[in-house]
């Protein structure tokens, strides 16, 4: 990374801190969790259910937790988005007109970067990059009587009942901060949700998303202790809504970089019983109704138990089908599937479930869950193909289970295959018309036998799609893609880099890249180079200054074997002769 050398772990060497021992300490409704200054060095992850807390240090084997307390840091405006939610007020976006901050002064506080001079930001967005301005209650308009009177029904929390008291150096108890998270409405919990996706997309969590998964979703936090030493993590909801607290020493990205890993083996696996009610989801669009054996005729539906032909209207138990061509097939139905039974007509089963259940169903019919990092690829190609391919008809999308289009299980899906789909919750593959097959690769086609021997061999899915679908970027069900590409600086970067070979071929450990990196359009923070997914984020190509960079970060990636490849002034120097030499 040009200029800022420790903002990328592309281009900084992260000691692997391995876990010594996990002590799990259950609280009790009352008690409170240790004050993270009292904690140096120690990570510790929190959450609440069953209306206890349950607390893991993630590093010591210190089993001491004191009574004291966090900074609230920016999770305040979580509960501002809440209220603003639940109470269905239309305020004005947010335009910024502030000059953009240094970055090390952004590092000492997230609240100085919502946008750039003269763009504006809207509700969600400010939510996921932490726009302290958007949420001001003198811009909102927010006054304590009306505010006191929605929070007094959620939460007894002296810091909540007024305004002014809404400060990034508040003092809570991690144990109130759970518990509030926990009386969000369905309605706002689902909103939030949806726009912090983008912090894990593009925001402070994008280097720990691979291994979190999206179902989790946070909003991160960043605050300096009377030591000056930088205090981070991040606060919000595991998949089946368990409200959850981190927090560890350094800035928010550096925290959940570090520990995302330990992070992820932590945090309690969700509970499904729920998780997949379509009544349970903010968005009705979320939901799929499939036309079950499109292609296969169904000759009669037998109950098991009863041995006679079941009921017109909801399956619920173990069923035998009879096809018209003489196969059958027995099912164990959860009650999503629903028969009917009309004159003249041969017997059909539709259902109508929430889209990641559809989506295990995909796993568990096109493939299987059991080799984890190829799950998750066919989850997003499967989730991608949805979306492309079915039509929306009355709020949900429609779909038929057939060879012609995907192949859709009958039974409840399995355990595996629900945690594939949940971990990729809500992404999608935008910019290439998704396919797969069994055992054959192609142009934008993913062999899933290809894809699980290059899991076998380490590969990550995130690494799977990117050759499978080379075109494609990592996107949201709201629009919102990991990758917004440059194409007029890619198309520069793709004929300057040619000018450059026979420079470069003189430096030990030049790999010229196959084809040239993505270049995506940079939202926040200095540009960067991702060595993973061979991306450049950076503003623009057309300045001076801006071609330099580019050609920094390109180094960064054609470099990566050169013994000074991650010398920021050995390839600042080599990118100015680049420069100079081609412009």
């Amino acid at each position: 990374m040009r200029l800022w050398k420790s903002a990328d772990p592309a281009h900084k060497a992260i000691s692997t801190i391995m876990l010594a021992s996990a002590t799990i300490v259950t609280l009790a409704a009352s008690a409170q969790v240790a004050h993270a200054a009292d904690a140096a060095g120690t990570a510790t992850v929190a959450w609440l259910r069953d209306g206890q807390v349950e607390v893991r240090t993630l590093n010591s084997q210190d089993n001491k937790i004191t009574a004291q307390k966090i900074p609230l840091g920016s999770l305040w405006k979580l509960f501002v988005y809440a209220y603003l939610q639940d109470n269905h007020v239309q305020e004005a976006a947010y335009t910024c007109t502030a000059k953009k901050e240094l970055r090390e002064k952004q590092e000492k506080n997230e609240d100085l970067y919502c946008c750039e001079p003269g763009e504006q930001v809207e509700r969600d967005s400010a939510l996921a990059r932490s726009c302290a301005p958007y949420f001001s209650s003198a811009r909102l308009g927010v006054n304590d009587k009306a505010w006191k009177s929605y929070w007094q029904t959620r939460s007894d929390a002296n810091w909540l009942q007024r305004t002014a008291q809404l400060q990034p150096d508040t003092q809570i108890s991690v144990k109130e901060l759970l518990e509030t998270l926990n009386k969000f409405s369905p309605q706002a919990r689902a909103a939030a949700r949806t726009a912090l996706l983008e912090t894990a997309v593009q925001g402070y969590g994008r280097e720990a998303w691979t291994q979190l998964g999206t179902g989790i979703r946070y909003k991160t936090y960043s605050w300096h202790l009377p030591d000056n030493s930088a205090f981070g993590g991040a606060a919000g909801w595991l998949a089946d809504s368990t409200p959850f607290w981190f927090g560890a020493r350094g800035s928010s990205r550096s925290t959940l970089t570090t520990w995302a890993s330990t992070l992820a083996t932590t945090l309690p696996p969700p509970r499904w019983v729920g998780i997949n009610n379509i009544d349970n989801v903010g968005d009705e669009a979320h939901c799929v109704d499939v036309d079950f054996f499109a292609r296969y005729p169904l000759r009669e539906v037998l109950s098991i138990s009863a041995n006679a032909p079941a009921r017109a209207g909801t399956l619920s138990g173990k069923y035998r089908l009879q096809f018209a061509n003489g196969n059958s097939l027995d099912i164990n139905s959860n009650g999503s599937l629903t028969l009917q039974r009309n004159p003249g007509v041969a017997p059909q089963i539709t259902g109508r479930v929430s889209i990641n259940d559809y989506v295990a169903r995909v796993i568990d019919r096109e493939g299987n869950a059991s080799n984890i990092q190829a799950a998750r690829s066919l989850a997003i190609a499967a989730r991608s193909y949805l979306v492309q391919n079915a039509a929306l008809d009355h709020g949900c999308w429609r779909i038929a289970d057939s060879t012609t289009r995907q192949r859709v299980s009958a039974n409840a899906p399995t355990d595996a295959a629900l945690a594939a789909a949940w971990f990729t919750d809500d992404l999608i593959l935008q910019g290439a018309n998704i396919r797969y097959h069994n055992d054959s690769a192609g142009n934008n086609r993913m062999s899933l036998k290809e894809a699980t021997k290059q899991a076998n061999q380490g590969w990550n899915f995130e690494r799977i799609l990117a050759t499978s679908y080379p075109q494609a970027s990592i996107a949201s069900f709201n629009g919102k893609s990991d990758c917004k590409p440059l194409a007029a600086a890619q198309t520069w970067l793709s004929n300057a880099r040619n000018k450059w070979q026979s420079i470069l071929r003189r430096e030990p450990g030049f790999e010229h890249p196959d084809t040239p990196p993505a270049i995506c359009s940079l939202a926040s923070g200095n540009p960067y180079s991702d060595q993973k997914r061979m991306r450049i984020y950076a503003r623009g190509w057309r300045s001076l200054d801006e071609r330099i960079t580019l050609a920094h970060e390109y180094l960064h990636l054609a470099l990566r074997f050169h013994p000074n490849g991650a010398n920021e002034d050995y390839v600042e120097k080599l990118a100015r002769r680049l420069i100079e030499g081609t412009t």
